[in-house]
């Protein structure tokens, strides 16, 4: 990075860690789920406990086939008359194709709306009026920072009128590097359909394991009773200075352990940091890699404060 390069990356990261700070989630999926049913419907096809949800209040799901496996992952927002499920880019017509497929008698309507609703991610102390009708999901480890749904015709005023209030408008560089830090991975990128939720390492945000039966409930199951999967999400830090990119092999005494699947410059680390998906022998913090430009170690995350 050039010098004003690196300035405004430090600026942009620490707004999103202690300051405030507004961020395009460019083309961000989104779908409407109306219907008398919507509520019990999607409760049997995710992880997480839909039926509890009231209107203003969500959760974070994944969605799962009959093996058990990922074809959707995101937050499920609950409003007076729809559910609006919100995901990173690319989810919406997969997702709609595998839902319409289990709809028979059902009042379930699904609608893409990716096209008609562009997120913001606002982080900071939001206006009354934008906290109040925001979806409160924390990517980076922030309990303030909130999605924020507009038109896509009113983005760039929207995003404007928060940079007059004082607020960062903060690019993917420095976005990245804070949600590998908060240990946020996105579906398409980190994970994928071969997956099964408890590779992701988000048990504790997305699955009720109280809540019945549902689609891929039986392997989710069995998975919590053994205790284990072969393979997890994990945080990976570099000694060097190059970012390593994504794809990138990591072994162990000669032996493949994992790749690396995101990967940015880590300011709380002052060096790269790493998502990547690494075999279970393999995961415990302080275990040594390899690299092809070094050594690297796997490291908890998210990372203290």
């Amino acid at each position: 990075m050039s010098s004003s390069q690196t300035s405004s990356f430090d600026c942009e990261y620490q707004a999103l860690k202690t300051g405030r700070a507004v961020v395009e989630l460019t083309g961000w999926s989104s779908i409407s789920v109306t219907g008398a049913d919507r509520q019990a419907f999607l409760h049997n096809f995710c992880t997480n406990d839909v039926k509890r949800l009231t209107p203003g209040n969500g959760c974070e799901a994944f969605f799962t086939n009959v093996k058990g496996k990922i074809v959707g992952h995101g937050w499920l927002h609950c409003r007076e008359t729809e559910i609006a499920f919100v995901g990173v880019p690319d989810e919406s017509s997969r997702l709609i194709a595998h839902l319409d497929r289990y709809i028979i008698r059902e009042d379930v309507q699904l609608r893409n709306t990716t096209g008609e609703r562009s997120y913001l991610l606002v982080v900071g102390d939001a206006p009354a009026e934008v906290a109040a009708s925001a979806i409160t999901w924390d990517l980076l480890g922030r309990t303030d920072s909130r999605l924020l749904e507009v038109t896509p015709g009113d983005l760039h005023d929207v995003i404007h009128g928060f940079v007059d209030k004082g607020f960062i408008s903060v690019g993917a560089e420095a976005f990245t590097a804070a949600r590998i830090e908060a240990e946020t991975p996105y579906f398409g990128t980190d994970f994928n359909e071969e997956n099964l939720p408890q590779e992701v390492a988000r048990e504790s945000k997305t699955i009720s394991f109280t809540k019945g039966c549902y689609l891929g409930q039986e392997t989710v199951a069995r998975i919590d009773a053994l205790g284990h999967v072969n393979q997890q999400i994990v945080g990976v830090r570099f000694f060097g200075e190059q970012v390593q990119t994504a794809g990138t092999e990591l072994t162990r005494d000669g032996r493949a352990v994992g790749a690396i699947t995101s990967a940015a410059f880590s300011p709380r680390l002052q060096s790269p940091i790493a998502l990547a998906m690494v075999r279970r022998e393999a995961i415990s913090p302080g275990t040594k890699l390899e690299s092809p430009i070094g050594e690297c170690e796997v490291v908890a995350l998210p990372l203290a404060k």
